[in-house]
């Protein structure tokens, strides 16, 4: 085994998942639903196998699901944007995050991330070299502290992984915490990956937010989420990216040598 693979731990998320099929104890630890996903979606993937489409998608993502993503961010975070240059389509959220470490870390960045965190953006980090600085949320509240995130800034850190609404703790950071993200970004030239798959699932009446549509962060925010957690679709592996060109054109590199494409039936059915 390769010296990087051998520093990093086997997935939790494995493990449970075999104690949960040898026992039968029902597994809290893991995001996936106990329901069924809309049967729209269902029916428009056996549409899409019956009628032929069994072949490469565009790399892209299928055109019908880019327009879909981004009228999505148009109906709920009035955000525009162009599905032709700004949305990459990935195999679930977990690729869109190895892509974009991939294409927009280099070796020896460090890259704040805000713990305790999904165990991938560590796996990550470390198969592309590069140093993982916590940024500890403390209990009870789990907020994010400002003097902490100064304190985790050096002149190596490039960039932010920030996960809201936050796994595990379920939080949804508040407009005062992502205004203390979005200032300590643009304060230090920082690019910030967002990871919000869970952004249809949260508490006490509270709403997310995408850090892009704050002012400034746009064009230094790379937004992921995918249809698993709010389709309850997580078999299917459809993800997605959303982003300045620039950005999303390094994802869109990466992915070309990891998936080149993602199942089109899936996309179809997402769409």
């Amino acid at each position: 085994m390769a010296s990087r693979l051998s520093k990093i731990p086997p997935s939790v998320f494995g493990q449970i998942s075999a104690l949960q099929a040898r026992t039968g104890a029902i597994n809290f630890g893991q995001g996936y639903p106990d329901q069924e996903g809309p049967a729209q979606a269902i029916e428009g993937v056996v549409e899409a196998l019956r009628s032929g489409r069994n072949q490469y998608a565009p790399m892209r993502g299928d055109q019908a699901l880019r327009e879909a993503i981004a009228g999505h961010q148009e109906t709920y975070y009035k955000l525009a944007v162009d599905p032709d240059r700004e949305v990459v389509v990935t195999t679930g959220a977990s690729e869109a995050i190895a892509a974009a470490l991939l294409g927009l870390i280099e070796s020896g960045d460090e890259v704040l991330v805000l713990e305790p965190y999904y165990d991938a953006y560590a796996a990550g980090l470390e198969m592309v070299g590069a140093v993982r600085r916590p940024v500890l949320l403390s209990a009870p509240d789990f907020r994010l502290d400002e003097r902490t995130l100064r304190a985790a800034v050096t002149e190596r850190t490039t960039a932010i992984i920030f996960n809201s609404p936050h796994n595990p703790t379920g939080r949804t950071f508040d407009a005062d915490e992502l205004a203390i993200l979005a200032g300590v970004a643009q304060e230090h030239d920082l690019l910030v990956i967002t990871d919000e798959v869970y952004e249809h699932i949260t508490f006490d009446g509270r709403a997310h937010t995408p850090l892009a549509t704050l002012p400034g962060m746009w064009e230094r925010t790379l937004t992921i989420s995918g249809s698993a957690k709010s389709f309850a679709f997580t078999g299917w592996k459809v993800g997605w990216t959303i982003g300045p060109e620039l950005l999303v054109s390094a994802v869109l590199s990466a992915k070309a040598w990891l998936t080149f494409t993602t199942n089109t039936p899936a996309q179809a059915g997402i769409a």
